[in-house]
Formats: C-alpha cells, structure tokens, sequence
C-alpha cells in the first residue's frame, strides 16, 4: 500500500513538473518567449513599435503600481536602444516598425543583471536596423 501512494505521488509531481515546462514557451502573441523578431512586427499590421508590441505582447507594457511606499508614482518597462536608456515605453511611439531589427524582454532580475540595477517593472531591449 505504501508503494502505490509513493507511485501515485511520483506520477502526479511528474505531470505537473511536464506540464509547467510545456507552458514555460511562447507568451500570448507572436513571437518566440521574450523576443519580438522584425518580422514578427510587421505581422502587426502597426505603424509604431508600441502599436506592435501592444498587439502581440500588451503584458510587456503594462503599467503597475508603485514600487514603494514613499515612490506613489507607477511604473512601467524601461526602453532600451542599442545600449541606451532611452525612457519609458512612450519611447517606442516615435519608432516605426520598419526601422527596428527586434525588441527583446527582460524581465527585473534580468535587466539588473544586463543593465544595471534600477528597472523594477524589466527591460525592453530594442536593436535598430
């Protein structure tokens, strides 16, 4: 009796552990993960990266709340071009889809890493044509 429960209990853990790595691919939208190629853009149908990328990944822009108590101000994705800190997401109005080669997610942990501390809602990594 004991057998079959550690069987039991291994065939559950092993269906759920297969079926969070098999939701861990592609977020809603086009593109693969957390990149948006040049082609994947223009998909679109959009004149702005920001009319784009809100069609195919609106989670990345999303708006949050603040992130502290004393910083009553909310917070959104920092952009990033070619290496440079260009702003908020209403950067990406002023780009036209077909002048960007990909936009590329990264999430807190990852931007910290890449670009520095100081990006608590993540990164969005632009590469210019």
């Amino acid at each position: 009796m004991k057998l079959s429960r550690i069987l039991s209990l291994f065939a559950l853990s092993t269906s759920l552990l297969g079926s969070a790595c098999a939701s861990a691919g592609t977020a809603s939208g086009g593109g693969t993960g957390q990149r948006l190629s040049q082609a994947d853009l223009v998909k679109a149908n959009s004149e702005s990266v920001y009319d784009a990328v809100n069609k195919l990944k609106p989670e990345w822009l999303l708006s949050r709340g603040p992130t502290s108590v004393t910083n009553s101000t909310p917070t959104t994705v920092d952009i990033y071009m070619n290496g440079n800190n260009m702003g908020s997401a209403e950067f990406l109005r002023e780009l036209r889809v077909v002048d960007v080669a990909e936009v590329r997610y990264y999430n807190a942990g990852q931007a910290s890493a890449r670009f520095g501390m100081g990006h608590p809602r993540g990164v969005l990594e632009v590469t210019h044509r």
